[in-house]
């Protein structure tokens, strides 16, 4: 009895001693949550761009995006919209033709796309697609990995090299979670294909040798994730308020 008695005593102390030992698993944190440690991080880039960019100060467009935002959001539930904010910038160096998002806090488009785009669809394609890359972190593993490498670099935010040269996975991640994004908030899932299409400079960078190459890619990715999905009952292409805020722009000189 007496060694019965030893042997359980000292499985009760190995156990304790191992629960002692063993780190507390890591708290599984919410998407609100992840992007607001995501949106710390990238804070200096994110004030590096608005430093060096110029903005359109179009109020009334920044309302009509974000109207488009709330709607797309309901697919990513949990996501922050009261701290987003989706603006436009001047299509001039450094950041050019491009579209870019930062955590949590930014989504910025060119002003020549937007005066140009004829179909709310696509507008709310590029939206959709830098929100996407926002739920799926593509940017904030980007910084965290070139914070980590050996010789820590500080993040490259605009021309090769950049951190928003996404990789396949990334892209093709974003896209699929984009276009159920389009799909749920009633919009045509066709204008994810015909941004690449018909926009690719706002996604990459064309002096790339492999630029077109990705651009099919990206294509393609989106045309299979469309066909996945059945047809939404007469989904949205160009609403009254896109009619409305594209004869706002006409009117404006700046």
């Amino acid at each position: 009895m007496y060694s019965s008695l030893k042997s359980l005593l000292g499985a009760l102390l190995i156990s304790t001693v191992l629960s002692c030992s063993t780190p507390p698993k890591p708290k599984t944190l919410t998407l609100k949550e992840q992007i607001e440690v995501d949106t710390a991080r990238a804070r200096n880039l994110m004030s590096e761009f608005i430093d060096r960019v110029e903005f359109r100060q179009w109020d009334r467009a920044g309302l009509f995006f974000m109207r488009i935002a709330e709607s797309l959001s309901k697919e990513a539930q949990d996501f922050p919209m009261q701290s987003l904010r989706v603006r436009v910038h001047v299509a001039q160096p450094p950041a050019g033709e491009g579209s870019y998002a930062f955590p949590g806090a930014l989504i910025s488009l060119p002003d020549t796309w937007v005066r140009s785009v004829d179909y709310e669809n696509e507008l709310a394609a590029v939206i959709a697609y830098q929100m996407a890359h926002l739920v799926r972190r593509s940017l904030a593993i980007h910084v965290e990995e070139q914070a980590l490498s050996p010789v820590p670099l500080p993040p490259v935010l605009f021309g090769s090299g950049s951190v928003f040269e996404f990789h396949r996975e990334e892209r093709s991640s974003a896209i699929r979670l984009a276009v159920r994004m389009l799909y749920g908030a009633g919009y045509d899932t066709r204008g994810m294909a015909s941004i690449f299409q018909r926009a690719p400079g706002l996604f990459g960078n064309p002096d790339s040798a492999s630029f077109k190459k990705e651009v099919d890619f990206n294509i393609k990715e989106a045309q299979r994730a469309s066909s996945e999905l059945l047809p939404a009952i007469k989904p949205v292409v160009r609403s009254p308020e896109f009619i409305r805020f594209k004869k706002d722009l006409e009117r404006m000189k700046s």
